[in-house]
């Protein structure tokens, strides 16, 4: 989401340029944008970083130096909070300083990697099904050394499967909301 001066701007609008492009492209120059959320990676920036507002101004480059010791400091609290409660799932955690390090080449710096040559889904990007939480998740809480263990360990075990409605075939993909 990006904000200039007092109003919001959006990136497409429903006005089409042509018959033949049904969408219209804002083109600000970007020096008038401001970033008020990065979530390249989800969770991140929401559960494990104290300094929100910091960590949203800085640049993903300064991840590394600036905001580690947030997270290592959030890790070693979710561990307390949660490693009785994955034992008793049959899940092995791993210890706090592991769990940084098998996480931190995916989530620092925060952002969104795509190899054109590779597969696509994420870590290589993101479609809609894949389980994004629960990989993070996977890396931040469990011992993937253990053998069964996988980053795919919390699909199913704590988290859905799939989506509650199919997604579509065409633009915008995703299912209707649901009607109250």
């Amino acid at each position: 989401m990006a904000l200039a001066g007092a109003g919001l701007l959006t990136a497409c609008s429903t006005e089409p340029e042509t018959p033949d492009d049904p969408f219209v492209f804002a083109t600000d120059d970007p020096s008038t944008y401001v970033r008020v959320d990065r979530i390249g990676m989800p969770a991140i920036g929401t559960a494990v970083i104290a300094d929100k507002e910091g960590y949203n101004q800085a640049d993903p480059s300064d991840d590394p130096s600036a905001f580690v010791e947030q997270i290592v400091a959030s890790v070693t609290g979710l561990h307390e909070a949660l490693d009785d409660d994955l034992t008793g799932l049959g899940l092995s955690p791993c210890a706090p300083d592991l769990c940084v390090e098998q996480a931190a080449p995916l989530v620092v710096p925060d952002i969104i990697t795509v190899d054109t040559s590779a597969d696509s889904g994420f870590p290589n990007g993101r479609r809609l099904e894949d389980p994004v939480i629960d990989v993070t998740l996977a890396l931040v809480l469990l011992d993937l050394s253990v053998e069964g263990q996988t980053v795919t360990s919390l699909v199913g075990a704590l988290n859905p499967t799939a989506n509650d409605r199919p997604f579509e075939d065409a633009f915008p993909y995703l299912a209707p909301a649901h009607e109250l």
